[in-house]
C-alpha cells in the first residue's frame, strides 16, 4: 500500500469543505430573532442544502448530495483461485460533488448550457473487503481494494430527464489493496506466519500490496428504445478506458507482479490485463414492482488489457432481481482481476447476494 491512508484524509476532508459557512452564519443570524416559531423553522429550512432524490439507475448520476458511484453489494462469493471457499464480500461506493460553485462559474466562462450540459466535479471513494466466517480461524476481513477518485462529469442529451443519463467523465485515480508486504522477507515471514496459525498459504498472499495510479475516460449512454422483444425496460451502455501511470502523484511506481511471488520471471504489467471495459445492460423495468418477484436487470461486462488488447480476456454476467423488496443479485465472473492481487491469474468466481444500485 503507498499513501491510502493520506488520500482518505483528503477524501474526507474535500466532503468538510463543502459546507457553506456563510448561508451557517447568515442562518444563525437571521433565523434565531424571528418570534413565530413556525417562520423561524421555515428560515432555517432556506438554509439546508437541497439534495434532489429520485430514480438512480446502476451507474448513479445524482448531482448534488452523497449519492451511490459504483454499485453496493454484500455477497457470498467464491473464487477457484481460493480453495472454492465462500466468504462474504462487500463492496461500498459513494461519490460526493466538490467545489461547485468554480465549476459553476468555470462553465459561465466558456459558454457551457447549463440546462443540457450542466458540469460537475466529484470525488468518489470505493472500497472492497471480504471476510472469512467459518472457513478461516478468528474469521479475519481481508482488504481487497481503496480507490479514491476525482472526475468531471459532464451530461449529454438532457440532464434534467433523470430516466436517460448520458455523461462523459474524465478522472484521476488511485487503486490499491491496502496490503502491506512489499519484499521477499516480509512475505516468506507471512508465510511461516500463517502455517503457524493454521492458515493457507494465500492469506500470506493476500498481503502483498498492489497499487497504481490511473487517468480514466468514460462514456455512458442509456438509450430509451428496448432491446428484447420491445419488453418494458430500456438499454444503456458503458465504455470506461484506464490508462495505469508508470509515475502517478500518489502511488509513484506501480505496485505490480514480483518474481519473488513464485510464478515465474515473466513481467506482468496491469495493462496486459485491464484497461478496457464494455458493459451492456437491459433494465427490464423502469416502473415501481409492484409483484413479489421483478427482475430488475441484466448486465455483461467485458474486460481486456489496452496493451495486449483480447488477448487476456474476462467476462462477467450479472442478474439483479427485486424479490419481496429486496435487491436479489446473481452474479458469475471468468477471466482475470478477481481481486488486486491476483490480478494477472486467470479465475472463475460466482455469488449471490444483494446489490444496492438505487
Amino acid at each position: 500500500m503507498t499513501r491510502t491512508s493520506t488520500i482518505f484524509i483528503i477524501f474526507i476532508l474535500f466532503l468538510s469543505i463543502q459546507v457553506n459557512a456563510a448561508d451557517y452564519n447568515v442562518a444563525y443570524t437571521t433565523c434565531p430573532a424571528i418570534s413565530d416559531t413556525a417562520s423561524r423553522l421555515s428560515c432555517f429550512d432556506s438554509y439546508a442544502p437541497q439534495i434532489t432524490s429520485g430514480y438512480e439507475p446502476l451507474f448513479g448520476f445524482g448531482i448534488d448530495g452523497l449519492t451511490s458511484h459504483e454499485p453496493n453489494k454484500l455477497l457470498g462469493r467464491t473464487d477457484s483461485q481460493d480453495d472454492s471457499e465462500f466468504y462474504m464480500d462487500a463492496t461500498l461506493s459513494v461519490k460526493h460533488p466538490v467545489l461547485t460553485p468554480v465549476v459553476d462559474q468555470l462553465a459561465k466562462m466558456f459558454d457551457i448550457d447549463q440546462e443540457s450540459n450542466i458540469p460537475r466535479l466529484y470525488l468518489a471513494f470505493t472500497t472492497r473487503f471480504s471476510q472469512y466466517i467459518g472457513s478461516r480461524p478468528s474469521a479475519p476481513v481481508v482488504a481487497r481494494r481503496y480507490n479514491p477518485e476525482l472526475f468531471m462529469r459532464v451530461w449529454r442529451d438532457g440532464v434534467h430527464d433523470r430516466t436517460n443519463p448520458s455523461y462523459w467523465d474524465f478522472g484521476y485515480g488511485h487503486e490499491s489493496n491496502g496490503q502491506r508486504i512489499s519484499n521477499s522477507l516480509a512475505f516468506q515471514q507471512a508465510l511461516d506466519n500463517a502455517s503457524v496459525d493454521g492458515l493457507p498459504a494465500l492469506s500470506a498472499r493476500e498481503g502483498i500490496s498492489r497499487g497504481w495510479d490511473y487517468l480514466s475516460v468514460d462514456w455512458h449512454k442509456q438509450w430509451n428504445t428496448p432491446l428484447l422483444f420491445n419488453l418494458d425496460g430500456l438499454t444503456e451502455t458503458h465504455v470506461e478506458y484506464r490508462h495505469y501511470l508508470g509515475d502517478g502523484i500518489f502511488q509513484g511506481k506501480p505496485e505490480e507482479y514480483n518474481d519473488w511471488e513464485g510464478d515465474g520471471l515473466e513481467n506482468r504489467p496491469r495493462s496486459n490485463y485491464n484497461g478496457l471495459i464494455l458493459s451492456l445492460q437491459y433494465n427490464l423495468r423502469n416502473t415501481e414492482c409492484n409483484d413479489l418477484l421483478c427482475f430488475d436487470k441484466v448486465e455483461v461486462i467485458q474486460q481486456t488489457g489496452y496493451a495486449r488488447p483480447f488477448q487476456n480476456n474476462s467476462t462477467q454476467i450479472e442478474l439483479t432481481t427485486n424479490f419481496a423488496g429486496l435487491p436479489f443479485y446473481l452474479w458469475a465472473r471468468s477471466g482475470y482481476n478477481s481481486d488486486l492481487v491476483n490480478y494477472f491469474k486467470y479465475t472463475n468466481s460466482w455469488g449471490v447476494g444483494f446489490e444496492f444500485y438505487r
